[in-house]
């Protein structure tokens, strides 16, 4: 494994060099450039900094594949984070604002890696979930019916949200007029270039009131129904669960399911574009889905990280191994199987193979005259 090209690779994606963007578009712009890694010139135009900070990863004194590793591991930083939620925050807020001009009761809400904290590129990008909010879906039977109320719109849930995926492709040319939009896609449009220094998709969607919602009031148990342009039909899904639950068994193993969602993702974003057209086959929830399950498997302390890529090496393997296993686990939230078409089991294989790769390579740094002995990996303290 070429641990040389694969570390330039990680830098790289971490830094934040995105395009020079006037400040004027930027609500996150601050004047740090020890924050931002940017600074304003004469004319008012943020441009990247040309020193980056170099990361604690950078500077270990252990060989190339052992410093990738960990840095796979390691979120990008807060300060990039922030900046990519706020961007995404600026250009819905400006959206909804307009559509709410327009009549369409709407709302913003975040889904995806970033949400979640998973996403391995400074300029990652961000799902910005557009929801109705009145009238919304409601699972029967009501628990307490008289909690709503009937509504004034007699459109049915699927024409108001088709009116807002419609009203979204013609207003979002006024929110951003310097961008590209692509309103192909079938769940989503995707906004991009301009004065956008990251990729912006605009989902819509309809509030979906479960029975367990309606009985907790918590945020985590309410879903969302997508609209499927092509199909124009609502799809249910629950982003703020799977977001909750992956939180909370990362925070019970001290940050190490986050940590090999993180590396899954790093080790596919560095393979050749013929095996990373295969692995692409599992989404980023479905890897954060195979993390979940490795459960008492990421209980490593933390200078024994590196560890996790041995963990994570021999789980893939046993999910190959053990088809009943493999068919029965589902994502986190509840919804459907990982695997749910044969494409993702290929995809497996090509990930299992890579982290035994990437397991062999960085014993054989570590211990270049010794037959492999996974004890060396998961013993290899880091500090």
């Amino acid at each position: 494994m070429d641990f040389e090209k694969r570390f330039q690779a990680l830098k790289e994606r971490r830094q934040d060099n995105r395009p020079s963007v006037t400040l004027e578009h930027m609500s996150y712009a601050v004047g740090s450039q020890q924050r931002t890694g940017r600074f304003r010139d004469s004319l008012g135009v943020v441009v990247a900094d040309s020193q980056q900070k170099t990361e604690h990863f950078e500077e270990l004194k252990e060989p190339k594949g052992v410093k990738y590793s960990i840095g796979a591991m390691q979120p990008v930083s807060k300060d990039s984070t922030e900046a990519s939620i706020n961007e995404g925050n600026r250009v819905s807020d400006s959206l909804v604002n307009k559509l709410n001009a327009q009549g369409e009761n709407v709302t913003r809400k975040m889904q995806g890696s970033v949400a979640l904290d998973v996403h391995i590129e400074s300029y990652s990008d961000i799902d910005m979930l557009i929801i109705v909010t009145s009238p919304v879906h409601l699972e029967h039977p009501p628990v307490s019916p008289n909690n709503y109320t009937n509504s004034n719109d007699h459109r049915s849930l699927k024409d108001i949200a088709k009116d807002v995926r419609l009203k979204s492709e013609k207003t979002l040319p006024m929110v951003c007029p310097k961008s590209d939009i692509d309103c192909t896609g079938k769940k989503s449009i995707a906004l991009s270039g301009g004065d956008l220094c990251i990729k912006v998709d605009i989902v819509p969607a309809v509030w979906f009131d479960s029975i367990k919602y309606q009985q907790s009031s918590q945020e985590h148990d309410r879903g969302v129904k997508i609209y499927h342009k092509g199909d124009h039909e609502l799809l249910l899904n629950y982003p703020f669960a799977h977001i909750k639950k992956v939180h909370d068994r990362d925070v019970i193993y001290t940050g190490n399911l986050k940590c090999v969602i993180r590396l899954m993702k790093t080790i596919i974003a560095d393979m050749p574009s013929h095996k990373k057209s295969v692995t692409k086959r599992l989404s980023s929830y479905d890897l954060a889905a195979i993390a979940y399950h490795m459960d008492k498997r990421l209980s490593v302390p933390l200078y024994l990280r590196l560890g996790l890529v041995e963990k994570t090496k021999d789980y893939l393997k046993e999910l190959l191994n053990d088809k009943r296993h493999r068919d029965s686990l589902e994502v986190p939230d509840g919804t459907r199987k990982i695997f749910d078409d044969n494409g993702k089991t290929e995809a497996l294989e090509m990930l299992a193979e890579e982290f035994n790769d990437l397991a062999v390579s960085i014993f054989k740094e570590l211990k270049p005259f010794y037959n492999y002995d996974p004890s060396v990996i998961v013993s290899k303290a880091i500090f």
